[in-house]
């Protein structure tokens, strides 16, 4: 995997390199004191993860994670930064951020975090057609719109049909069902990431547009409904 790290703190970049390396040692690091540096390097090279402070000498690295995802859509961005504020992490998950960890960084919770990247990228087996892959691919990055089989066979370059058969044949199912757990694997962790957010706004950002169908496709896959599931997870108990 190739990451970047941006930091205007370049003991903090080392600080993040050594437990990178630590764990892994095989990952390429780019290190960038500044955004005009940071693009510079996303344009040169394909990149897996940016981990991003917030503070870069005056500009903000939330808008430089919009310029990074706009270069590589499917990078994964990490915020690590001194603010502990909720407006920050709330821009940052909207933006699909793995995690936002406040300074000083805790070597548990950031490698807590790196693991989810690891795992993700070792997410869709070897075994898996080409095809089936990029359709994958495609549905992870767009399953918050209102996509159909005829728009994932068009982008793969396969009919429908075949494509339906694919998902049928390697994963074992459909590809309603598939795009219905990728909607509620995001809704879980907005019901745990923020609290304050409706049923509604929460089943509309995943790509749901009827409360019902939401709570209805939630239970059937989590035996619970989304609210149980939320305080469940956060320790209420009625």
């Amino acid at each position: 995997m190739q990451i970047l790290i941006v930091d205007d703190e370049y003991l903090e970049i080392d600080q993040l390199c050594h437990l990178i390396n630590k764990r892994y040692s095989a990952w390429t690091v780019f290190r960038s004191e500044d955004i005009a540096n940071s693009i510079q390097i996303a344009s040169s090279h394909t990149l897996d993860l940016a981990i991003l402070d917030i503070a870069l000498s005056g500009e903000s690295g939330l808008d430089l994670a919009d310029e990074l995802l706009n270069i590589h859509p499917s990078m994964s961005i990490l915020i690590v930064s001194a603010y502990q504020n909720f407006k920050f992490a709330k821009r940052a998950l909207q933006m699909r951020a793995i995690d936002y960890i406040v300074k000083p960084v805790i070597e548990s919770e950031f490698y807590a975090s790196i693991d989810k990247i690891a795992n993700k990228n070792q997410s869709h087996p070897s075994y898996l057609s080409s095809i089936l892959k990029e359709a994958i691919h495609y549905i992870d990055l767009n399953f918050r719109e209102n996509i159909h089989l005829n728009d994932v066979a068009e982008y793969v370059h396969v009919t429908p049909n075949y494509l339906s058969k694919k998902f049928q044949n390697e994963l074992h199912v459909s590809y309603k069902e598939y795009l219905i757990k990728a909607r509620i694997n995001a809704a879980k962790k907005l019901l745990l990431e923020c609290p304050d957010y409706s049923i509604q706004m929460i089943a509309n950002q995943v790509g749901f547009y009827s409360q019902n169908h939401f709570t209805n496709s939630f239970k059937k896959y989590e035996a619970q409904t989304p609210t149980q599931f939320k305080n469940e997870e956060r320790g209420y108990h009625a």
